[in-house]
């Protein structure tokens, strides 16, 4: 006759893991705008997947006093040149094969002009991706 109370049961045998790595923060991608308006910044306008050269409005114009974000990723061997006309500012960024490359540059409008745009040069090899907007908090001038 078997034993009135239960008969203890053998615990699987466990042992400790080591934990699983996190997985790495994505970087940044041609394929993805580079910020959005979650950062605080009030998008005008971006575009990904990028070739060649192209123009972009700035909806409103651009105001004086205002801080232009503009944020860009480029891939591939060649130069990427990014002129804010009617505002009179431009900047080169040089690209690399095989290696994107994250810029921020922000620029504080001088005047005021009913239209402006931004316009991009690009050599032949090189993929970018942008996002254009008005920082309403832009880091202090220096």
């Amino acid at each position: 006759m078997p034993p009135p109370w239960p008969r203890p049961v053998a615990a699987p045998f466990l042992t400790a893991q080591p934990p699983l790595p996190r997985p790495a923060p994505p970087g940044p991608s041609v394929h993805q705008v580079p910020l959005t308006g979650s950062n605080g910044i009030e998008v005008l306008a971006d575009g990904t997947t990028v070739k060649g050269d192209a123009t972009y409005p700035i909806p409103g114009g651009i105001k004086a006093g205002r801080t232009l974000a503009i944020a860009i990723n480029c891939e591939g061997p060649g130069r990427l040149t990014v002129q804010v006309r009617s505002g009179g500012v431009s900047f080169l960024l040089r690209c690399e094969k095989d290696k994107v490359l994250p810029a921020m540059n922000e620029i504080q409008m001088p005047r005021t002009h009913a239209t402006g745009s931004l316009h991009f040069t690009a050599d032949p090899d090189v993929t970018w991706s942008f996002t254009i907007g008005w920082d309403p908090n832009p880091p202090e001038r220096r």
